[in-house]
């Protein structure tokens, strides 16, 4: 009977073990929190993008645009970092040959000195004070004394030789720069004709929506099933994340930074919480920035949401815990994907037009148990209408 257990117990544990149930590492149950959250978030898109259907050829293309515009916006922001560092890099082997050349320079300057002193010696100087027997007590110095000579003279060949072949690899790794430098420069040109082909062609899809909207009951009508589609997102979401909460670890509640949490922009407020719109009143702040401005995180926290809404074009969620999220609409290009944690002042998107937006400016908000609150509540104090 003891036996029979014993075996048992052993199936159990082989069996645990196989399925990495026991003794899981907390980085292995990251991963599956992670792969388990984008898979749902998936399901939580596809769902929404059914609900979003465009009703024309224009809306279709006014998503597609956006979202062309989007990787257009980070390819070239991709870009300027590279020819920024490339740039640096320069300036580096550029101030490094100007140190070799000088150093050689000065070697240079040594050796023909060196060799103008031998040469005035005389080749056969030393024989001569071997067979002069007049003073023997100075012999072994001054023969000590050629002999450092001659090794210092060697020794500035072999520098001079060495400090030639290090400024051949600088001068060698200057031109693989600047040869980068002008591909980076090249693309990024291609990249900028192609963005502002693709926003030329936006604005042409714009004005086409905006004679479609014929009167303001077709624009209030859209303006509600925009808010009704965000509502219904953010439940889908709070559903999904409900077992994978977000870890608090050394960072404090969200809560409890109420009216100390930064602003994820600079700018002046275009549009303030409460204030009336068409389909009643704004659930959050629309802040007036320049396109492509960094758009940053205003607390610790887990991206549940990184895509193209309609209304809101593109969007991203960041859950912060406790059933609070912040929102960041209207951008141009998203830097973060679902399951990415970020920090504080971490940046996440940037300025856009996206989602039909006439103006560049960025929709900010907050919401708590999928409620929204006023984020002038929250964040730091509000100085003559700007914020950040």
């Amino acid at each position: 009977m003891l036996k029979q257990r014993l075996i048992l117990t052993t199936l159990i544990l082989v069996s645990l073990l196989g399925s990495g149930s026991l003794f899981a590492s907390p980085e292995s149950e990251k991963k599956k929190q992670l792969a388990l959250l984008r898979e749902r978030m998936q399901l939580v898109e596809k769902n929404i993008a059914l609900t979003q259907q465009s009703k024309t050829k224009e809306e279709k293309a006014l998503k597609q645009l956006d979202k062309r515009l989007a990787e257009s916006s980070k390819r070239l922001r991709l870009l300027n970092e590279k020819l920024d560092e490339t740039d640096k890099k320069i300036k580096q082997l550029r101030a490094q040959q100007a140190r070799l050349k000088e150093q050689t320079k000065v070697q240079k300057q040594l050796l023909a000195e060196q060799l103008k002193s031998a040469y005035l010696m005389g080749k056969q100087q030393r024989v001569k004070m071997l067979l002069n027997q007049q003073h023997p007590d100075r012999m072994s110095r001054v023969i000590q004394y050629y002999d450092y000579f001659n090794q210092a003279r060697l020794d500035n060949v072999t520098a001079l030789d060495a400090g030639i072949k290090k400024l051949i690899d600088v001068e060698v790794a200057l031109d693989d720069q600047l040869s980068e430098l002008a591909t980076f420069i090249d693309a990024k040109k291609t990249e900028n004709e192609q963005l502002m082909a693709a926003k030329s062609q936006r604005k042409k899809v714009l004005a086409q929506l905006g004679k479609e909207m014929k009167s303001a009951a077709d624009e209030l009508a859209e303006l509600k099933e925009n808010e009704k589609r965000l509502t219904t997102l953010l439940a889908s979401i709070r559903q999904v994340i409900i077992d994978t909460p977000v870890l608090a670890q050394q960072n404090k509640p969200f809560k409890s930074l109420k009216g100390r949490l930064p602003w994820p922009i600079k700018g002046s407020i275009r549009k303030r919480f409460g204030s009336a719109r068409q389909s009643g009143r704004y659930d959050g702040v629309v802040i007036a920035a320049s396109e492509g401005t960094a758009i940053k995180a205003i607390s610790h926290g887990r991206v549940v949401y990184a895509d193209w809404l309609r209304g809101y074009g593109l969007l991203i969620i960041v859950d912060h815990g406790s059933n609070y999220m912040s929102l960041y609409a209207f951008n141009e290009g998203l830097y973060k994907e679902v399951g990415d944690w970020v920090e504080a002042g971490e940046m996440i998107a940037t300025v856009g037009v996206s989602g039909g937006q006439q103006k560049a400016g960025l929709y900010f908000s907050i919401r708590k148990n999928g409620k929204p609150v006023n984020p002038i509540q929250w964040c730091r104090a509000v100085k003559k209408g700007r914020v950040g």
